[in-house]
């Protein structure tokens, strides 16, 4: 593939990278550091024991990475892996969110000052995927790094020809976040089984919804926002591109009308995503049920331990997840064996127990999930297993592969369909108006 080309081609498709890689990075430590590229001492398959893996003979490992991401949490990930082998000196590079991407492919396309090692987020992941900067992990013995992992967590980082080149080392799950006393007071319990029951299913929710919204005298909402059905809805339906055509899954008409539903019948508090309002409706109770990704514990106001016990976390109808980042070797990288053993590291259940315990993000390898699913609990969940809502749901989503069309389709669906339910239009005239937002963006999309 001609580089400048893929090069030119990605940067007129490049998106801002999303508020959520920067609410995602929330529990790590900072970062800092300038890049420098010093190579490590190579010699041996580093695929089984130490013995021959970059150092030499000794089995230690030996030499220098450096590491670019917009994630403050590769610092800790760094400090570990030293601690772990004194031998290495890791850089982390960071930058701002808005800033990453535009860096990293002028590096990439230039061949200068390039990392070993560099983050790739969800909402854009697809685009880098299937390049020629990306180096194929799976030559290396990723395969059976991954072979336990969440399945959509492990096809995420596989490209279209079916090798790993990207590991990610949490899921990323959502779920319906509740305060436990609110609970009681408008579902009549704050058990996360019998809630998960009861909202098993759209229409439990709009009936439901309308309960606790003539029972609050209007002041209460079921749910923050009927676009918690999109987010649900957006990894469990199928790819938007097929053999070069635009595809839109039948299920989006049936989440469409369930969304009308829903703000219709005044089941949501109509509060957007990470929005102010939305915010503080987690933290007054004033939404019973709120969508939350796991790693989203900074939004709970916890001055003073005032939320230890306070929450509990119940099952939607559909597994989701919001977010996620990727780590992915250089294709040219003088140091790709050392580079890998990092890989090797932040996918195994050693550092994703570590980062379970201290930060609470969710694993992407299934073992650490099962291992742990009778035992973990965190404070602001009091006495519940929270790992088994996550886990039960995100086992069952479909893995699906990341590509350069999918994120920014999806965004245009989500801004189209958002204004049809403001607005109560009928389903085929936000189908034909999002098909033009297709047209304009991807001429080279065949669009029925």
């Amino acid at each position: 593939m001609n580089l400048k080309k893929w090069f030119v081609a990605t940067l007129a498709i490049m998106m801002v990278v999303s508020l959520l890689a920067a609410c995602g990075g929330k529990s790590g430590d900072g970062a800092q550091d300038s890049a420098g590229n010093t190579n490590s001492e190579t010699s041996g398959d580093t695929s089984g024991d130490t013995s021959g893996a970059p150092g030499g003979e000794t089995g230690e490992l030996k030499g220098n990475l450096v590491i670019w991401t917009f994630f403050d949490q590769v610092n800790e990930m760094a400090k570990k892996f030293e601690e772990k082998h004194p031998g290495v000196k890791v850089e982390v590079k960071m930058f701002p969110g808005d800033q990453y991407q535009t860096k990293l492919l002028t590096a990439l396309q230039s061949g200068r000052d390039v990392p070993d090692i560099f983050d790739l987020e969800r909402a854009y992941i697809g685009k880098f995927i299937d390049s020629p900067f990306v180096a194929d992990l799976s030559a290396m013995g990723a395969d059976e790094l991954v072979q336990n992992y969440i399945p959509y967590v492990k096809e995420l980082g596989v490209s279209a020809d079916g090798k790993v080149r990207a590991i990610s080392d949490h899921s990323s799950p959502g779920g319906f976040w509740y305060i436990r006393e609110n609970a009681k007071k408008y579902l009549g319990t704050d058990d996360p089984d019998e809630i998960s029951a009861m909202v098993d299913s759209w229409d439990k929710i709009i009936e439901l919804g309308q309960k606790v919204y003539a029972e609050s005298g209007g002041k209460v909402h079921l749910i923050a926002n009927a676009g918690d059905v999109f987010d649900m809805a957006a990894y469990n339906v199928e790819p938007w591109v097929k053999d070069g055509k635009l595809n839109i899954d039948p299920k989006w008409q049936e989440y469409y009308e369930v969304q009308k539903e829903i703000r219709n019948n005044n089941v949501d508090a109509k509060l957007p995503f990470m929005s102010a309002g939305w915010g503080n409706a987690l933290n007054d109770g004033s939404v019973v049920l709120v969508s939350m990704p796991a790693w989203a514990g900074f939004m709970v106001d916890n001055k003073d331990d005032k939320a230890v016990g306070k929450y509990g976390v119940a099952k939607t109808p559909l597994g989701f997840y919001v977010g996620g980042t990727y780590r992915a070797i250089y294709e040219k990288s003088e140091n790709k064996e050392l580079a890998y053993e990092f890989i090797k590291y932040i996918a195994s259940p050693e550092w994703q127990e570590y980062n379970l315990n201290k930060t609470g993000n969710m694993p992407g390898n299934a073992e650490v999930y099962e291992k742990n699913l009778d035992t973990f609990k965190s404070p602001m969940f009091g006495d519940q297993n929270i790992l088994k809502p996550y886990y039960e749901m995100v086992k069952a989503m479909p893995g699906l592969k990341a590509d350069k069309y999918g994120e920014d389709i999806l965004s245009k669906w989500r801004k189209v369909a958002g204004e049809g339910i403001t607005n109560n239009t009928p389903y085929e005239d936000v189908v034909a108006a999002f098909k033009k937002e297709v047209k304009n963006a991807f001429p080279e999309l065949q669009i029925d």
